[in-house]
């Protein structure tokens, strides 16, 4: 892995964006929503996920497109759903990169923040499963990205390494916590999709039939704070401080230096939200380590089968969805890299649903997986089919998060019992 750096990727953004056209009525979103009804992708049917036995599977299904905004370019929303589940609803939600400030949270931000989640939900499960007495624990991270070849025909995004530490404070012994950390991992679906090489189901829509509901329109996120039946879902909070990790300064980069490829993290912390009725709901708060990036405070809901359904996203949800918005985040750039080719691009959007699998639940010899992925790229575009298809095939290129799916990531967890590494 190379040296990380950690630059200001939102002023590099902002430097390879021309503004925007945007009319002056603009509709306000929030950064987290409950909503009633998920528009359909109109580019592939969503299947509800097929009962194995010992199995519990989960099908997470997103689409997303731009907001119009000229101050913040890379603004856009989605709408998540879990296919099927009756008592979880859809969520719809906003995300940003750089400005000043960032209105909505970075789409690594829900990317990291899932991963760790959902770790934590393996790790909290486990410990039932064990039998084990812990007072707390909780899940510390650092997913560490790179682009290369920046603004060529080679530009890339790579998913070079995740470092994930499991903290536990208990009077157990060290070797049950040792076999703690091995059933958890093995049962973190995400995890080991990350670790493996996932199959994917991709292809580019260029000119569709079906652009109702998809066109970018304008709008704003004018507060970070979003809330949900009295409970406040996300917000922005103080840095954050890691038992584990050392968090580094945010730092800038030289424009007058424009790099061909640069570095950056993402920290994250996840732990319960020591709810009695909800047993699985988390706290998240995570950053991206560059300026003008703000720390988020989000909430996921892990408890599958609590009656009165979900009080938030789930796990998966926000990294399938943060997943979505990496990919637009590369749309966006490359929109403008495209241009000063003289192949225009009127707009683009994204499907996605990831198929999650966990067999033998909630027994010791539990083991998570991503089964399959499906990635659709819907572009509009008056230019030659093939030069908008190669646009797409770029952007997804680009993607870090996609890439740390589709091929196999540098993992490295570890657990910690009273502040000390159980090797």
């Amino acid at each position: 892995m190379k040296t990380k750096r950690n630059l200001s990727i939102g002023v590099l953004l902002f430097t390879l964006i021309v503004g925007t056209e945007v009319s002056s009525a603009q509709e306000n979103y929030s950064v987290v929503k409950r909503v009633d009804n998920f528009n359909q992708p109109t580019t592939f049917y969503p299947t509800k996920a097929t009962p194995v036995n010992g199995a519990v599977s989960e099908n997470v299904v997103t689409s997303a497109k731009r907001i119009l905004n000229k101050e913040k370019p890379f603004l856009k929303k989605g709408v998540v759903k879990t296919v099927g589940e009756t008592n979880l609803s859809a969520w719809q939600m906003t995300s940003d990169e750089g400005g000043n400030p960032q209105s909505a949270p970075n789409p690594l931000t829900y990317f990291t923040a899932g991963a760790a989640s959902d770790l934590l939900t393996q790790v909290e499960r486990s410990i039932q499963i064990m039998g084990l007495d812990v007072e707390e624990v909780k899940v510390e991270t650092e997913f560490f990205f790179r682009w290369s070849d920046i603004m060529t025909d080679n530009w890339s995004g790579y998913t070079d390494k995740v470092v994930t530490n499991i903290v536990v404070k208990s009077n157990e012994s060290a070797e049950k916590i040792k076999e703690l950390k091995e059933i958890s991992i093995r049962a973190w679906s995400i995890g080991e999709s990350l670790a493996s090489t996932t199959p994917i189901n991709k292809a580019n829509i260029i000119n569709g039939d079906d652009w109702d509901g998809k066109s970018a329109q304008a709008g704003q996120v004018p507060s970070p704070i979003s809330k949900d039946n009295g409970r406040t879902i996300s917000n922005t909070t103080a840095p954050l401080s890691l038992q584990t990790i050392k968090v580094s300064e945010d730092l800038h980069m030289d424009m007058n230096n424009f790099p061909k490829e640069m570095s950056f993290s993402e920290v994250g912390i996840a732990e319960s939200a020591k709810d009695s009725k909800r047993p699985y709901l988390h706290k998240l708060r995570a950053k991206s380590l560059t300026a003008n990036y703000e720390t988020w405070e989000l909430y996921a809901d892990d408890s599958r089968g609590y009656k009165d359904g979900n009080s938030a996203p789930t796990s998966r949800e926000y990294f399938t969805l943060g997943t979505s918005f990496c990919l637009m985040s590369q749309l966006t750039p490359n929109q403008m890299y495209f241009a000063k080719k003289g192949v225009k691009i009127d707009d683009f959007g994204v499907e996605h649903q990831f198929n999650y699998r966990e067999n033998n639940f909630m027994t010791p010899s539990m083991t998570g997986e991503m089964t399959d992925v499906v990635t659709r790229i819907l572009v509009k575009s008056d230019a030659d089919e093939k030069l908008a298809n190669e646009f797409a095939v770029q952007a997804l290129r680009c993607c870090f998060a996609g890439e740390g799916i589709v091929y196999p990531t540098e993992m490295e967890t570890n657990i910690y019992l009273n502040g000390k590494l159980v090797k």
